[in-house]
């Protein structure tokens, strides 16, 4: 959400406070965890479930813009959620502090030992993903942060079904991670493309930055994700509700990214981002919604 000559602005549009809070990220991680969880371990996640999850979520991406707002310059052109971070760092500093007692306080007082052990798994991947985002120099880390965050992002919404899927069900697990992984990277390129610009005069590493064709080639890759889901889909490999959702978002975020694709260069002005990094994380939640309005009705 660039915001030339935004950051001259206090007030935070109505269709950005999901963005700026991390609402829309929160909502992202539980519609999927319903999914994962019904499909591998044939029931909805508990309520404490759904809240240790959402606080875990809302924890990490609240620390990693945090740490992102202590280098802003607020001269020039930036986000509404980083300016929103930098201006109130203090009090989500200390609502940051609470939160993360109180997930701490549902994690030991309701997770079976077997999710204890698989919530250790998951808080070294987000320890690592936080260590090499914001403490690696840009040419050392190897990996794309994008990629790397779609794939702690799948590892954490999946966690219900590797505490309980049954053994003849470990490999298509494995194959659906890998494959909402990749629509989850995705997503976050598809945000990189839309703040380029941001990324570019604030010196915040992006795979776009890198690759500036990584936006152009952007639908050609989900189509090609979106065969492979429909082969996997048809052979029995993943489930069919899983392969219906990563296709559906697939398609819409193929869409946005031919949008982009016409609009958006970062080797010149790109788009101007407002409501679509919204609708970025929309093409993730609306297909996973319609599954759970569906299955929760029947």
């Amino acid at each position: 959400m660039t915001t030339p000559p935004a950051h001259h602005r206090d007030t935070v549009p109505a269709w950005a406070w999901a963005n700026v809070l991390s609402i829309d990220a929160v909502t992202v991680g539980l519609v999927w965890l319903f999914v994962f969880t019904d499909q591998f371990c044939h029931r909805s996640p508990a309520g404490y479930e759904l809240a240790i999850i959402g606080l875990s979520i809302w924890l990490v991406y609240t620390a990693d813009r945090l740490l992102d707002s202590l280098h802003l310059d607020t001269t020039q052109s930036h986000t509404i959620r980083h300016l929103f971070h930098f201006r109130h760092r203090k009090t989500l500093g200390v609502a940051w502090v609470l939160i993360l007692v109180l997930d701490a306080a549902l994690i030991v007082s309701n997770a079976t030992e077997p999710q204890l052990r698989w919530g250790c798994a998951a808080i070294a991947a987000v320890l690592a993903y936080v260590a090499s985002v914001q403490f690696l120099k840009d040419s050392v880390r190897r990996f794309p942060k994008e990629l790397q965050a779609g794939m702690v992002f799948a590892f954490g919404v999946s966690l219900n079904a590797w505490v309980e899927a049954a053994a003849d069900d470990v490999m298509s697990l494995v194959v659906s991670v890998v494959m909402t992984a990749l629509v989850f990277t995705a997503n976050c390129v598809t945000i990189a493309a839309l703040e380029c610009d941001v990324d570019r005069v604030q010196r915040f590493d992006s795979w776009v930055l890198r690759s500036p064709l990584a936006a152009r080639v952007l639908p050609i890759a989900l189509g090609l994700h979106a065969s492979i889901v429909s082969g996997l889909g048809l052979a029995g490999i993943i489930p069919a509700t899983i392969a219906f959702c990563l296709i559906a978002s697939d398609v819409l975020l193929m869409s946005l990214g031919r949008t982009l694709s016409t609009q958006t260069s970062c080797g010149s002005a790109g788009a101007r981002p407002g409501p679509w990094v919204t609708l970025a994380d929309v093409a993730l939640v609306f297909p996973a919604v319609v599954f759970c309005s569906v299955s929760t009705v029947l």
